[in-house]
């Protein structure tokens, strides 16, 4: 492993060694022109001029010195990234959890309640690693998140803010009919998860009165990242009881396939994470 207080030394060596180079080459190249008395040469002969050839070397070593001082710049640029330094509070917290144990969910909701290092009304979050990504189903809860989901019906309006870049929904449905006019908004809904798909039940017949019913209903959508296996949802609301998170919890687990969890952290929104046992 190269150290770079040495490694900035020897470059400054080598460049120090090319310029003394350097400057012989063109100390000789001006005397190659001088005419000189040589021995074995009659007066006023030339001696043989290879001052074009000095020059062809002194490109070269100036090309070389070049690019040792372009590696000097880019081994100064890459510093190690300053380490990210959490607060006290949340390293108090954080060392009440051990990272290398998983938590029965009793357990884990016990000490999430004393690790969540905030006054405020915290959302309780799941997240679960897949061993495949791909995943999406929707899941009724037995009680309500606390958190209300934004539901649209695609119509002109809709579309329109959608092309302005204002997205101010969570589930959009819509009917079969209306599919086409979604096509050229697929690049900014599909990334988000957004675009209807009559897989997850956001292409249905009557959208007006689907959007009625799941915005009163506990109905959420749990689906993996776009490029990583990874589920993010939410569970609940610490001022919940442990009986009602757990439930909530165990509807979402449930619908997910046996075999398929590599890894389940719950956490706060101000907590560390703690391991669940798969």
């Amino acid at each position: 492993m190269a150290v770079l207080g040495s490694e900035n030394e020897e470059q400054v060596k080598a460049q120090s060694a090319v310029k003394r180079e350097q400057k012989k080459l063109r100390e000789g190249s001006l005397s190659a022109n001088r005419r000189t008395k040589a021995p074995g040469l009659g007066g006023g002969q030339r001696v043989v001029d290879t001052a074009e050839e000095s020059l062809r070397e002194l490109e070269v070593i100036e090309q070389k010195v070049a690019e040792a001082q372009s590696d000097t710049t880019a081994v100064e640029l890459k510093k190690p990234k300053k380490a990210r330094l959490r607060s006290k509070t949340y390293q108090a917290a954080k060392a009440k959890v051990n990272s290398e144990q998983k938590y029965a969910l009793d357990s884990a909701l016990t000490l999430l309640r004393d690790v969540s290092y905030s006054k405020a009304n915290n959302t309780v979050e799941l997240h679960v690693t897949l061993k495949e990504k791909g995943f999406a189903k929707e899941v009724e809860l037995p009680y309500a998140t606390g958190k209300t989901r934004r539901v649209a019906v695609v119509n002109d309006a809709l579309l329109k803010e959608v092309e302005s870049g204002k997205i101010n929904f969570d589930l959009l449905l819509a009917s079969p009919a209306d599919m086409p006019k979604l096509v050229k908004y697929a690049k900014v809904l599909g990334p988000k998860g957004l675009m209807p798909n009559p897989k997850n039940g956001t292409v249905v017949e009557n959208p007006e009165a689907t959007a009625k019913k799941l915005a009163g209903s506990n109905i959420i959508s749990i689906k993996t990242e776009k490029d990583t296996p990874v589920v993010h949802t939410v569970a609940g609301k610490l001022s919940m009881t442990d009986v009602h998170l757990t439930k909530n919890i165990q509807a979402i687990l449930e619908v997910i396939p046996a075999g398929k969890t590599a890894k389940i952290v719950l956490k706060s929104t101000m907590s560390p994470a703690i391991k669940l046992e798969v």
